[in-house]
C-alpha cells in the first residue's frame, strides 16, 4: 500500500502531531442523523463542521464517515471518541479509537479517486 498522506501544506507554524492534518479530499460525517462536512482529518482523527446536537465529551460514538464522490460509494463506519466539541460554532475534533487496516484502505481509496479526478 502506498500513501498520499505526506503532501499536506502547513497552516500555522510546526505541526507537532503525530498525524498530519488534511484539508482534501472533504468527506461527509454523520454523527447521531446529523450530517457533518470535514474541516481537516488526518490518519489519527477529524474536525468536522456543523454539528448541531449535544455531544458529550470523552465519549464513543459511532462515526460513518463517506466519501464526497458521485462517482462511487466508499463510506467507513467506526467507532471515535469526542475530544472536544464547540456547541456555538459546530465543531467537532473526534479521534479514532482503533486504527486498523480498513481505515488506511479506506482513506488511501479516497486519495487515489482525488488524485486521479485532478490530473
Amino acid at each position: 500500500m502506498s500513501s498520499y498522506t505526506m503532501g499536506y501544506r502547513q497552516v500555522r507554524g510546526p505541526e507537532k502531531r503525530k498525524d498530519k492534518r488534511l484539508l482534501l479530499p472533504v468527506f461527509t460525517v454523520d454523527l447521531n442523523g446529523t450530517t457533518c462536512s470535514t474541516v481537516n482529518w488526518s490518519l489519527g482523527g477529524l474536525l468536522i463542521s456543523d454539528f448541531v446536537g449535544e455531544l458529550k465529551e470523552d465519549s464513543i460514538i459511532t462515526a460513518e464517515i463517506k466519501a464526497k464522490d458521485s462517482q462511487a460509494d466508499v463510506h467507513l463506519r467506526l467507532p471515535a471518541r469526542v475530544i472536544r466539541h464547540d456547541s456555538q460554532t459546530g465543531e467537532v475534533a473526534l479521534k479514532f479509537e482503533q486504527m486498523d487496516p480498513q481505515i488506511y484502505d479506506f482513506f488511501e481509496q479516497c486519495l487515489s479517486r482525488q488524485f486521479k479526478r485532478h490530473s
